[in-house]
């Protein structure tokens, strides 16, 4: 097999271009856009001089719509009909099939010609002689801004086992250059190097945290500031540019961002996806030219787009969210990964064991109650068992059966214990799968868990976390919270635990401006008592259980923007008393109404959400004529500049608290960010200066009508801190 051979999916090609190509139809009526725009990608692809041959096929059985099944068929027909082209077979390229292509294209196109897309026109210089390298870095530092990017492969098992294969460089639109990772090329010298150049040069790369393992820029390991709002020096200073989280930050709604699609939208230049490029294949196993002209074309990308998102974001009043929250915190990011969180295995494996006792139980109640063995994961048996044999009241029936949702379940679960033992079997069984087996998996050789913090995958600016997901470690149930006595200190550290409290209602009273509000939260008694009393008409002394966890049920739903039949569903009411409620909180809290009212208008006007700290969420559903989306983008606008403001100040808190601890020479280390709570692993002589440090630092983090309040807590374990 050659090593310059291009794998395609036959099917997968005419389904992306399917999808990304406005429809149009041939003389006889069909769609042939998906058509079209897979010989187009053919063409783009083969004519980089990056493969030799090519080798396309086609599944028996195409699972796409009846539309692309039949472009699929007309894509191989036509590629069978080129002389030399194997279907499913290896083809040489050459001169004459890259003529048929053209020509195929020809007849498919509506116009009747082929337009010539922007292409790639650097030259590219590779080079491993120490004295060239030098040399180019010597140039660099006099352009003012220079492009890179570091291409890596993972080696082993665990996070930090990556190595670095080589770097590309570009501060010409016209000359790249690619220095391979050999002999005295290594990834500290060149890490080296760019520290240096960080110093007068402003960097440009995609996902710098991914680079933080190699270099620290100038603009860090000089800092010990946390966030200042008054801050102006990204408008003269060098800083490092990342294309990733400004793309991001310019549209949210798109998580996924990778070069090729900075490339696409910001140059107006296809670039081949990785997989096209490499498949399978070792990026150290490839050909150099590959490799060199891939990792090449990332580091221009990053030259070229960075001026333009940046303008795209000064237009849009986000530079400063950019530079003086969104990139140091990236460094952050990447010190808590490498920190990582000490979780014990025994710990983990009691744990389970624990839940697969009561697993054990549950499963015996269940058959025992059902008179019969049957899988309890089966939707279908599940529903039958129910609905049928039991004769329980069940939703109306579709094709696929009986609802066993969640929801169903839950309004059954009060009256019927075979329910409520299903539920609570269902919620063990997941906190085993997910927490007690799959966490194991993550605990590296240094007895840590090194999760993934991403910051460019939320529309919200929320932090997410992943492999693993950290942030959904169960708090609802004690068997829940038990997971936290897992993660520990190192031996002779503590934990110390902080978070905000009702952080997006504060910011709710802030931002309504509603009198009645605030001043409950001066007040400093409980708000959810408060509210009661007030919505309810009852003195507060005298406010109930029931009527203190309604009015929170209100307080919190009225964040998200909820609506009576949502909060029908959560106090398990009529939709008439939850409509009650709700128009009794509103006249309690007028300004709430006007606040609701205000942002929806806005975000009709605008198409976007605004944050305090001046976070914009496209809001395109306002526009729709379909009723439920429509109403989807009206909770959205309520809710997004309140979550996205709990998002930035956490943000912030954790540049104060970080450069604090740094500034103050601390050996404590923050090492998790969990919604509104943050976790420092917490040397013994430090606890009192941590626990100050937190509480000053969060509280002060952003100045709002109503006081910010952070309870903090230490412990030998994250149960006991929390």
């Amino acid at each position: 097999m050659s090593d310059k051979k291009l794998v395609i999916d036959g099917d997968k090609l005419i389904q992306d271009a399917y999808d990304s190509v406005p429809i149009f139809v041939d003389s006889e009526g069909h769609q042939i856009n998906g058509l079209y725009g897979a010989f187009y990608k053919l063409k783009e692809l083969l004519a980089t001089g990056n493969f030799d041959c090519f080798e396309i096929s086609f599944a028996e059985e195409n699972p796409s719509t009846e539309s692309v099944k039949w472009q699929a068929g007309q894509f191989s027909k036509l590629l069978k009909a080129i002389n030399g082209v194997n279907i499913g077979a290896e083809s040489l390229l050459t001169a004459d099939i890259q003529t048929a292509l053209d020509e195929t294209l020809l007849g498919l196109s509506p116009s009747g010609k082929v337009a010539e897309l922007p292409k790639f026109k650097h030259a590219l210089t590779v080079t491993s002689d120490l004295n060239e390298v030098e040399k180019i870095f010597s140039d660099a530092k006099k352009a003012g801004s220079v492009a890179y990017y570091f291409l890596t492969q993972k080696e082993g098992e665990g996070k930090s086992d990556v190595k670095a294969l080589g770097l590309s460089l570009c501060f010409d639109e016209s000359l790249v250059y690619y220095i391979p990772v050999v002999n005295f090329i290594t990834s500290s010298y060149l890490g080296q190097k760019l520290a240096e150049l960080s110093k007068t040069t402003s960097l440009f790369t995609f996902d710098i945290k991914e680079s933080y393992r190699f270099f620290t820029p100038f603009e860090i390991s000089d800092r010990e500031k946390g966030y200042d709002q008054e801050d102006k020096g990204f408008e003269k200073e060098p800083r490092c540019f990342d294309v990733l989280i400004g793309a991001y930050l310019n549209n949210p709604l798109k998580n996924d961002y990778e070069p090729w699609d900075i490339s696409t939208e910001y140059l107006g230049i296809p670039m081949p996806k990785k997989a096209d490029v490499f498949g399978k294949e070792l990026l150290s196993e490839a050909d150099e030219s590959k490799v060199a002209d891939y990792a090449g074309k990332i580091a221009y990308i990053s030259f070229a787009a960075a001026p333009l998102i940046r303008t795209k974001l000064s237009k849009t009043g986000m530079e400063e969210l950019f530079f003086n929250i969104e990139m140091p915190l990236s460094y952050i990011l990447y010190a808590m990964e490498k920190e990582g969180i000490i979780a014990k295995r025994d710990a983990l494996k009691e744990y389970g064991d624990k839940l697969q006792v009561r697993i054990a139980e549950l499963e015996k109640e269940i058959y025992e109650a059902a008179g019969v063995e049957f899988n309890i994961n089966s939707p279908k048996q599940l529903g039958e068992i129910l609905f049928e044999k039991l004769g329980l009241p069940a939703e109306k029936k579709t094709k696929s059966g009986y609802s066993t949702a969640a929801d169903v379940l839950e309004k059954l679960a009060p009256e019927h214990k075979i329910v409520a033992d299903i539920l609570e079997y269902r919620g063990l069984s997941k906190l085993k799968s997910t927490y007690a087996d799959g966490l194991a998996a993550f605990i590296e050789e240094d007895d840590r868990i090194h999760t993934s913090f991403n910051q460019t995958i939320t529309a919200t600016g929320r932090i997410s976390s992943t492999e693993p997901n950290l942030q959904n470690i169960p708090m609802r149930t004690e068997l829940g919270r038990l997971i936290r006595k897992v993660f520990v200190p190192k031996e002779g550290f503590v934990f110390a635990d902080a978070d905000y409290s009702q952080i997006e209602l504060r910011i709710l009273a802030h931002m309504s401006g509603d009198q009645g509000l605030i001043s409950a939260y001066h007040e400093g008694e409980d708000i959810h008592a408060i509210t009661a009393s007030k919505v309810f008409h009852v003195p507060f002394e005298e406010v109930t259980p029931l009527q203190r966890r309604n009015a929170k049920a209100v307080n919190f739903g009225i964040v998200y923007g909820i609506s009576s039949f949502g909060l029908s569903q959560d106090l398990s009411i009529s939709v008439g008393e939850a409509k009650e409620y709700m128009e009794m909180y509103f006249e309690t809290y007028p300004g709430v109404r006007s606040y609701q009212d205000r942002v929806i208008a806005d975000a009709k006007d605008k198409g976007y959400s605004e944050t305090l700290f001046g976070r914009r969420r496209p809001i395109p559903e306002l526009k729709s004529g379909n009723y439920n989306l429509k109403q989807f983008g009206e909770r959205v606008a309520m809710n997004a500049p309140i979550q996205g403001t709990a998002a930035d100040i956490m943000k912030i808190a954790m540049l104060n608290v970080y450069f604090r601890i740094k500034r103050e020479n601390l050996v404590s280390r923050l090492i998790l960010q969990i919604h509104d709570e943050l976790v420092i692993e917490t040397a013994p002589d430090e606890v009192e200066k941590v626990s100050k440090i937190l509480v000053e630092e969060m509280e002060k983090a952003v100045t709002l009508a109503v006081p910010m309040e952070v309870d903090c807590h230490t412990g030998s374990d994250w149960y006991e801190a929390k």
